[in-house]
């Protein structure tokens, strides 16, 4: 998503260096143990030539579009060479990326086989259109001041340095439907008390960006939700599990209590907030502030302005907290009961069940008789945004607070601030197809016989940690990974413990966790470089005290959650002793910054 900013000359030459090594490994990796295939003909090793291309770019460049469009590009020129065409392969390669790969996986379908005629990608499409829209309704609720009269309110009940901290994380948690606007908004309205209150510039920044990605990741309703089932749900099919793609949004409920670092990221934040207690380069940032006053470190450069969603609201105009609550509030409402009228159109019977764990569970899933569930159950997600967006407009401009040019101005301003997010989207879509096609999906299957079902998930988290941190997106690494991983999950899981729809499971929330830690410890992050902006502080500064919290976070998930998850674990015993061991760590090494 974002660009890279500088870093030491040291950690670029380390960073060309992987970049060379990476993509040699597919000449370490053995040929498929089923057939023993190899070359461009076959799903040998050489299928993973485009995701490590994309990884290799990814720590050459610093930057998230480029790596994935080349990767795209590598693996339709190989598809080319198949082909016979030769030199002109290359050529060929970018043609099919642009027109094959891209339109015709997100947008357009031409006719094929016996068909006559093409058709939209109505599953793609929707979720374009719900986070285009999501954001622009809450571009609006922004501009018409409903955010900033949230935050009044919990701004209201910072009254310490202990309350106004808490408040910082209680608004992080509100703030669920969007990682720009959660950092923005909470930046932005916490800053002034935050300094009044002699707290690190530093630690306003972790805690904005501690509660961005991981409550917009977890959240059932936001511009998350329907890009990450949109990398694993078309993958459900694998002969091991025997689900259809519609089944992605149950399988993703399911997922959330394997989302292991997210979790304990956010009782980590809180816990710390709490007991006012640090440890590492945080204790010395927050020691500096308590004992001086100075918020920044001496010889910092705060962020400046940063461009994208329009975070400030429309000035002499009165804050109404309901102008962002009744939009979000219909949102959910809206998607929930068309819901479950998709659902009550398949089987009566289900009318019994009412607003059961048992009937959501079953209408997420799909299985109400509706052939095209996926794209349906997408379309549900679209038309409830739609509905807050007109929310929004008639609240913005029946209340006097927004012309109606001001309301489309602000959901212009949030389409253009998403264009780069969209775009990692269709590439990953792209990165889908063309893998599919070249097989690297049934050569990742094939591995499974030489893979330990115990490790699998612990693997696979450190993997994406790594893959996150390169290229500092973490929806980009979710497009390489997800889309070629399921399968291999499904096969290994089969004769596992968890089985291979638990393996699945599991897997997706290591993958998406993986994607978030590498995305917080990377300094050519989005969210990280924004959370800097949003409170001002140094970046490198914000970067260097984050890191500690977020790794120990991380090897606590990975410890406790990840590893005992491949053999079976029970799940709410992980999360119960992970969170322990956090608020154990915090006790033991942490220290309050006014105990010299």
């Amino acid at each position: 998503m974002s660009e890279a900013t500088s870093r030491p000359a040291p950690w670029r030459r380390a960073r060309l260096v992987f970049a060379v090594i990476i993509p040699f490994v597919v000449f370490l990796l053995p040929e498929s143990p089923a057939d023993g295939s190899a070359g461009l003909s076959g799903a040998g090793p050489i299928t993973l030539l485009p995701p490590l291309f994309a990884i290799s770019l990814a720590f050459a460049t610093a930057r998230t579009v480029l790596p994935l469009f080349g990767g795209v590009w590598m693996g339709a020129t190989m598809l080319a060479l198949r082909e016979g065409h030769g030199v002109s392969s290359v050529f060929q390669g970018v043609k099919d990326t642009l027109v094959k790969y891209v339109f015709h996986t997100s947008v357009y379908a031409p006719a094929s086989g016996e068909a006559t005629d093409g058709s939209f990608q109505t599953f793609n499409l929707a979720v374009i259109g719900f986070v285009f829209v999501l954001v622009g309704m809450v571009s609006i609720t922004i501009r018409a001041g409903g955010m900033a009269g949230i935050a009044e309110r919990f701004v209201v009940l910072a009254r310490s340095a202990r309350a106004t901290r808490l408040s910082a994380f209680g608004l992080g948690m509100v703030v669920f439907f969007d990682d720009y606007a959660n950092t923005l908004i909470v930046g932005g309205a916490m800053r002034p008390l935050a300094d009044r209150m002699r707290i690190a510039r530093e630690k306003l920044a972790w805690i904005v960006d501690s509660t961005a990605a991981p409550v917009a990741g977890l959240s059932i309703l936001s511009t998350w939700i329907a890009f990450e089932i949109s990398q694993f749900a078309p993958h459900l099919g694998h002969p091991a599990l025997g689900l259809s793609e519609s089944a992605g949004y149950a399988i993703f409920i399911q997922s959330i209590p394997y989302r292991f670092y997210c979790i304990l990221t956010l009782v980590f934040v809180f816990w710390v907030c709490l007991t006012s207690r640090d440890f590492g380069p945080m204790l010395t940032a927050e020691q500096r502030s308590f004992r001086t006053g100075a918020v920044l470190r001496p010889g910092s450069v705060p962020m400046s302005s940063h461009g994208g969603v329009n975070h400030s609201h429309k000035e002499g105009i009165p804050l109404y907290a309901h102008v962002a609550l009744l939009p979000i509030a219909v949102t959910l409402v809206a998607i929930i009961g068309l819901f479950l009228r998709h659902g009550e159109a398949g089987h009566a019977q289900h009318l019994a069940s009412g607003l059961s764990i048992e009937h959501m569970r079953e209408v997420l899933a799909g299985v109400s008789g509706v052939a095209d569930g996926a794209d349906a159950n997408t379309r549900l997600l679209f038309y409830g945004s739609v509905m807050g967006w007109f929310t929004a407009a008639l609240l913005a401009v029946g209340r006097r607070l927004l012309s109606v040019r001001e309301v489309l101005a602000a959901t212009l301003s949030g389409s253009r601030a998403m264009s780069i997010a969209v775009t990692v989207l269709l590439l990953a879509w792209a990165m889908s197809a063309v893998c599919g096609d070249l097989g690297t999906r049934e050569y990742m299957a094939s591995m499974a016989p030489l893979i330990p079902p115990q490790l699998l998930p612990a693997g696979l988290f450190f993997l994406a940690c790594a893959v996150s941190f390169a290229t500092g997106s973490s929806w980009s690494t979710m497009g390489i990974l997800l889309p070629i991983v399921i399968g291999l999950a499904a096969t290994v899981g089969a004769g596992s413990v968890l089985g291979a729809q638990g393996m699945v499971i599991v897997t997706i929330g290591a993958v998406l966790d993986g994607s978030i830690f590498g995305d917080h410890c990377s300094p050519i992050s989005d969210t990280t470089i924004l959370s800097s902006t949003a409170v001002g502080s140094d970046h490198m500064d914000h970067v260097k005290t984050q890191v500690p919290y977020a790794v120990t976070v991380m090897l606590v998930a990975f410890l406790a959650g990840y590893l005992p998850a491949g053999t079976g674990f029970p799940v709410v015993f992980s999360l119960a002793i992970g969170a322990g061991a956090l608020v154990s760590i915090v006790v033991l090494l942490g220290r309050r910054a006014d105990h010299y």
